[in-house]
């Protein structure tokens, strides 16, 4: 790492910035170094160096944000360890600490052989200096294989190899697995903080479909929840469901339905009408009483064929001369 980017990491530690620095420094720093490389213009080429070329000019033109991209480019095509080194300038203009951090740290070991000790001293002074703009977060989740994800950005699967290293303030983690529910939580970060994070993910209810279809105005019942009229059309639970289907004047519907998991099924129930009362038997009885009155009376009010006129108090008779 030559003078220029140590100098460079020194404005962190209230040492001039890179924007201070004019040609004639750097020229001076490259004539000081005792076993000076190939500038990275010189040893790059091809699209490496076509993506290095554009993201130099962008970070002097202040974009770092889409000088990033580029050096990310350069470096995923050449691998050249000091383009981590550039990434993490970048990521300190921005304000990404916890960026900065992590590509520093990486140029430390991925170009061990090549820095000298002053070198790595200048990065591990800077690592120092940030030390208190960073936190970091242990997470433990219950299980492994689940996606964590900070503020959108996806940083890796349980179990995580190392703890989470945040800027300060307030994010937004979320943890997801398939068939669990999701957990999101807000955390704060201060600065030189470490603070573990226990996340205990629940199992989804697994789901099914099931639609019943009845006439208009009956009531539908689930459960032995009240849902709807007509048709229900909805997830529930897999398993055993009990459904119930009433309507004044007709006969209940019940029924118990298994369903398995993301299965759909549809139940046409069509009510019977409720039988009449039987009445039959009244009215027989009934005509039977009628006609033994009619009958009784027939014989209390006849008169026997020999008597002649009739007598008694029931009835007036006049006899001619």
């Amino acid at each position: 790492m030559t003078r220029f980017k140590a100098m460079a990491l020194g404005s962190l530690l209230g040492m001039v910035s890179l924007a201070a620095l004019d040609r004639r420094t750097f020229a001076q720093a490259a004539a000081d170094a005792s076993a000076p490389r190939p500038s990275l213009s010189e040893s790059l080429s091809g699209p490496a160096k076509e993506s290095y070329q554009a993201a130099v000019a962008l970070a002097n033109s202040a974009d770092c944000t889409h000088a990033l991209f580029k050096y990310n480019e350069a470096y995923s095509l050449s691998k050249d360890p000091r383009l981590l080194f550039d990434i993490a300038i970048c990521d300190r203009d921005l304000r990404a600490y916890a960026q900065m951090q992590s590509f520093l740290v990486r140029y430390e070991k991925e170009a061990a052989e090549q820095i000298s000790p002053g070198e790595k001293a200048d990065v591990d002074g800077a690592l120092e200096a940030i030390r208190n703009l960073v936190g970091t977060v242990q997470l433990q989740v219950n299980e492994a294989g689940s996606d964590i994800t900070v503020d959108t950005q996806r940083v890796g699967t349980t179990p995580l190899a190392a703890p989470l290293v945040l800027d300060l303030g307030e994010h937004v983690l979320t943890v997801k697995k398939k068939t669990f529910e999701p957990v999101e939580r807000t955390i704060e970060v201060t600065g030189d903080s470490h603070v573990t994070i226990e996340i205990a993910l629940v199992r989804q209810a697994r789901l099914a479909m099931l639609r019943v279809v009845t006439d208009a105005d009956a009531a539908i019942l689930i459960d032995q929840k009240d849902l709807t009229r007509g048709s229900f059309d909805g997830a529930l639970s897999s398993g055993v469901h009990v459904v119930h289907v009433s309507e004044p004047g007709k006969k209940d519907y019940d029924t118990e339905v298994v369903l398995g998991d993301g299965e759909a099924r549809t139940l046409d129930v069509t009510l019977q009408e409720k039988p009449h009362a039987a009445i039959w038997p009244w009215i027989a009885g009934g005509a039977a009483v009628l006609v033994g009155a009619g009958i009784g009376g027939y014989f209390i009010l006849r008169q026997p064929a020999s008597s002649g006129a009739p007598t008694g108090s029931l009835f007036t008779t006049t006899v001619p001369p």
